[in-house]
């Protein structure tokens, strides 16, 4: 069930109300990676296929990432020089050696992953995604 948004008028992403705290300033998606190499863009590329074929998806760049929202935030995805690092939740810890790091944040885990080639992006890693988007 997908929650009725605001639209933050000066830099246009969406809100849960009208107060909610964001970071309001437009950026565009070019800047977000223009010094990237071809390959985070190719590897955020698959990520967003992927993610944007869901239901009542929405997403946004700010300062240093995209940010997926549903009801709220499901995934982070932060082009970095070297990979793309791509923040998820879950509702258990997830023992996986492809995981840079899991934890406990605010009574749920979440996952870091961290992707430098297109290649290393498994299905198991879009099924964390999807059961972050659930608990949006």
């Amino acid at each position: 069930m997908a929650v009725e948004r605001t639209i933050c008028p000066h830099c246009k992403r969406p809100l849960r109300n009208a107060k909610a705290w964001h970071y309001c300033e437009e950026v565009s998606m070019d800047d977000l990676f223009a010094d990237k190499s071809d390959t985070i863009l190719l590897i955020f590329d698959a990520v967003m296929q992927e993610v944007v074929k869901w239901e009542d998806v929405e997403m946004s760049a700010t300062k240093n990432c995209v940010v997926f929202v549903r009801n709220k935030t499901f995934l982070v995805v932060k082009p970095m020089t070297k990979f793309l690092e791509i923040k998820f939740y879950s509702e258990a810890f997830i023992e996986d050696d492809d995981l840079y790091k899991c934890t406990l944040w605010n009574n749920k885990h979440h996952g870091i992953l961290r992707i430098s080639h297109e290649n290393e992006l498994k299905s198991s890693h879009f099924q964390y995604f999807r059961e972050s988007y659930l608990m949006s």
